[in-house]
């Protein structure tokens, strides 16, 4: 038996119904037809639903001329475009931007979206999620406010979304490494869990197999979440028995940990990594970077967003935005 809270989809589909009447039986209203209302207050007994009283004097087509973006990090250079573009969006709209942070935690995310849907009333929100599921949690403020995944595709889903071309920056990045002559080519990144890692360490993999190479599981580290853990970890990978001779980070934080490992590990170690980073033409020493613009995917997310908000209908639009790879630092860059 499941314990999840049943929803205004779990009800309009048990009666047929759609989530706009399910909305206008629990609210009271007029003019519905007797035989939809008792349809609806049926599938309501039978499945439990209970209202969520903070969203009682909610309607729908009501605008508050918000909308919310939901991030990891504020910190992080990557959302700090990603927030750029959909602000300068939601200004063209005539809409404020309210920004969040998850910090990488579901628990925060979902009483975060809450908040901003069924008490601050946002006219949509642009989400990058956790790698939690989201399913259970789109079905019940989807109904009240659209939604728009950014970098991140939640498996089973149906919702808007703007990524990456994941996959085949990171192919290019090593594919890269290999024509500098590099062959023990190690893998730092995140949650494996989460689409946009699984892609990055698929494309990864993709390059060595082109290359006729081996994917080595001993030179694959997933699950590193800080600065200081991918440091160690590098160090590690570049002085083991069989050392790594190259890294690739699965972004720009990862990509720090690595660049410093190997500084100290000394000369002659091969570094690419996913994202830009700050100050990189300054290094001593070239390293591979997958570049995009970031503050595009803010904006085409928004701007897919306020397609919604204006009452645009239609199945789920994927976008895929391209990235380019490119070299900094290293010697006659600088300046």
């Amino acid at each position: 038996m499941s314990l999840r809270r049943p929803t205004m989809h779990d009800v309009a589909r048990a009666a047929g119904v759609s989530v706009a009447t399910v909305s206008r039986v629990v609210n009271h209203e007029r003019y519905i037809r007797p035989e939809t209302r008792e349809a609806v207050e049926r599938a309501i007994a039978d499945l439990g639903f209970r209202r969520n009283e903070s969203a009682r004097t909610l309607r729908p087509g009501q605008n508050t001329h918000t909308v919310a973006l939901v991030i990891e990090d504020v910190a992080n250079p990557f959302w700090s475009g990603i927030t750029r573009g959909a602000e300068d969006v939601a200004r063209r709209h005539s809409h404020m931007l309210v920004v969040g942070s998850t910090r990488q935690s579901f628990d925060t995310e979902r009483e975060l979206l809450r908040d901003l849907v069924l008490r601050r009333r946002v006219d949509g929100l642009l989400v990058v999620p956790t790698g939690h599921s989201q399913r259970a949690l789109h079905d019940e403020l989807a109904g009240w406010a659209p939604i728009v995944f950014i970098d991140r595709v939640p498996g089973r889903v149906a919702a808007d979304s703007v990524v990456l071309d994941n996959h085949g920056g990171a192919r290019e990045a090593v594919r890269r490494l290999l024509e500098l002559g590099y062959r023990r080519i190690a893998y730092i990144g995140g949650d494996p869990a989460v689409g946009t890692g699984a892609r990055r360490l698929a494309g990864y993999r993709q390059a060595l197999k082109s290359a006729g190479l081996a994917a080595d599981p001993a030179l694959v580290h997933v699950g590193v979440h800080t600065v200081e853990a991918a440091h160690a970890t590098a160090l590690a990978l570049l002085r083991g028995p069989d050392p790594a001779d190259a890294v690739f980070a699965d972004n720009n934080r990862m990509a720090v940990g690595v660049l410093h490992a190997a500084r100290a590990h000394g000369g002659g170690t091969g570094v690419a990594a996913f994202d830009d980073l700050e100050l990189a033409d300054l290094l001593p020493t070239p390293v591979t970077l997958v570049t995009y613009d970031a503050a595009d995917l803010g904006a085409r997310a928004a701007e897919l967003l306020f397609d919604r908000i204006g009452g645009v209908d239609g199945p789920p639009r994927r976008v895929v935005l391209p990235t380019t790879v490119v070299t900094r630092g290293g010697p006659g860059r600088a300046g």
